[in-house]
């Protein structure tokens, strides 16, 4: 749900901090104080297309920030724009992404979710409850692609012939001969620095032990432990004492050790860097690491045996790939009898709700298109048709709706699958165009119906549609201190100033006539919706 959008310096609008609550949201206000300019700016927040034409005279940029409950969108349009997810960088498209799954925008500007294919194909695939065959179609077909993927790599690997094999196996044989272990180049390079510097190390052990050997500290022990005896509050520094030298004669033995061992033979120091030679060659050509070599030894060895019997290997995997096709097929299906029994539900539902909207003699089909290979989402594309008119012939909705058209479309659409429309809000420019009287009370009631399911937001300048608001927000715009137009949104919280609204809104003046006919429309709207 989106809870505020913040809009600066956007054509017209100067500055406006507009907050939305849940159910249905009304903008109102004169013509020309910036109602559609702040769905532009809710889309502009959501990715679509910017232009620096659309900052206002005299400024930089444009900034517009939509805070939803979960996430926040920013976006700056200017010479250099920006956009942002949660303050982090971020691009037009990743907004885009993100704003396509929290609202659905429909009206008269560029940005109509419901003339895109695949929204149509989700649309009715969630009115139809078949997600879960759709979702089984896109693991049967992952499946089925990682089956051809293995043929495809088998032949492939076939087709290079015997030299190709022959090369793999000189890799191999390489790779077995030197046999690398993790972490061997790390341990011969800490042995060969040992064994350069040897002699000081010898030395160095030496004067160690020289110094370790000296008695001071086991005289001193011993005299505090006689201490001790004839006065027990000595017994705590006898016994660190005596810790002390016995920790002195470890250190001093594993020294002498060390020193012992230490090894300065040259022909062990050239096997050294000879085997060193070899593990930095692996290196090189396998990764940069004695890891990479090893892994790449791995995989060459099923590389290798996978060809010892290709033929066969190929076989196998066609085989498996036949089989996943026939469940792709099968799971194809079954989706598209679903969406075949779906799409007649939903043309007889949004048929009468298009009669219900006015639209008498609007026809609404919904086409499966068969595509030329199953995909990850089916084996057909949704179009949904449409006709206005009686005798007009029916297109694509993309072709013939116009805006006040498609948005009663939507409208009708989004009330038939309120239940199973995931998108949280649903926005609405344009729906009253065209219509008034009981058409507007339809599309007030219906749109009433989808707040409860849905976050509504709608632009209207028809009282019987304002009338039935949970939140009824007024655009005003007037000249700020500076001279320029202050763009400014307030919910109307009270009967009085809804019901002189909608008498503006009726009859362009706020008489005692029109403002008790509002209070009639507000008591109607009232009603529980049908």
């Amino acid at each position: 749900m989106i809870k505020e959008l913040k809009v600066r310096d956007l054509a017209l609008v100067a500055e406006s901090t507009v907050r939305f609550g849940p159910g249905l949201n009304l903008l109102t206000g004169e013509t020309g104080s910036g109602k559609s300019l702040l769905i532009d700016g809710l889309g502009l927040a959501l990715g679509a297309r910017a232009s620096t034409d659309q900052v206002r005279h005299g400024a930089e940029r444009a900034t517009i920030e939509a805070v939803f409950d979960s996430v926040s969108l920013l976006r700056e349009i200017g010479k250099r724009g920006a956009a942002r997810i949660d303050g982090r960088s971020a691009t037009p498209g990743q907004l885009r992404e993100l704003g396509d799954r929290l609202v659905a925008l429909h009206g008269q500007h560029e940005h109509h979710a419901l003339l895109d294919s695949d929204t149509q194909t989700e649309l009715l695939d969630a009115y139809g409850g078949a997600l879960d065959l759709r979702a089984g179609v896109a693991a049967a077909h992952s499946a089925w692609v990682a089956a051809s993927n293995a043929v495809r790599d088998l032949e492939q690997l076939r087709s290079r012939g015997q030299r190709e094999l022959e090369y793999l196996r000189w890799q191999l044989d390489e790779l077995r001969q030197a046999d690398p272990k993790p972490g061997e180049d790390e341990a011969l390079a800490a042995e060969r620095a040992a064994m350069r510097h040897a002699a000081r190390l010898a030395e160095l052990g030496q004067q160690a032990m020289d110094a370790l050997h000296e008695d001071g500290l086991a005289r001193a022990a011993a005299a505090m432990s006689l201490a001790a005896a004839l006065d027990s509050r000595l017994a705590e520094q006898a016994s660190r004492l005596d810790g002390l030298a016995e920790e002195m004669s470890d250190v001093a033995a594993s020294v002498r050790r060390y020193v012992e061992l230490l090894d300065s033979d040259p022909t062990r120091l050239e096997a050294i860097e000879s085997r060193l030679a070899v593990l930095d060659g692996l290196k090189r050509k396998h990764g940069g690491s004695i890891d990479s070599a090893v892994q790449e030894r791995q995989r060459l060895e099923a590389q290798v045996g996978a060809t010892e019997d290709l033929d066969s290997a190929v076989s196998a995997a066609a085989a498996e790939e036949g089989r996943r096709r026939a469940e792709l097929d099968a799971a194809a299906i079954r989706l598209t009898k679903a969406r075949a029994a779906a799409a007649r539900r939903m043309e007889k539902a949004v048929a009468t709700e298009l009669e219900g909207l006015r639209l008498e003699g609007a026809r609404f089909e919904v086409a499966l298109r068969a595509l030329d290979e199953v995909a990850a989402s089916g084996a057909e594309a949704v179009e949904m048709m449409f006709s206005a008119n009686p005798g007009e012939p029916i297109a694509p909705l993309a072709k013939v709706a116009s805006g006040g058209e498609l948005a009663r479309v939507m409208l009708a659409v989004k009330t038939v699958g309120a239940g199973a429309d995931k998108i949280p809000t649903l926005v609405f420019d344009e729906v009253d165009a065209g219509i008034g009287g009981e058409a507007a009370i339809q599309v007030g009631m219906r749109l009433k119906a989808l707040g409860t399911r849905h976050q509504v937001l709608v632009v209207t300048h028809l009282a019987q549609i304002a009338s039935f608001a949970d939140h009824h927000l007024i655009v005003e715009k007037a000249p700020g201190r500076d001279g320029r137009n202050v763009v400014t949104v307030r919910e109307l919280t009270t009967e009085d100033d809804k019901a002189r609204e909608l008498a503006r809104m009726m009859s362009g003046g706020v008489t005692a006539k029109a403002v008790a006919r509002a209070h009639e429309l507000l008591e109607e709207a009232g009603r529980p919706v049908r």
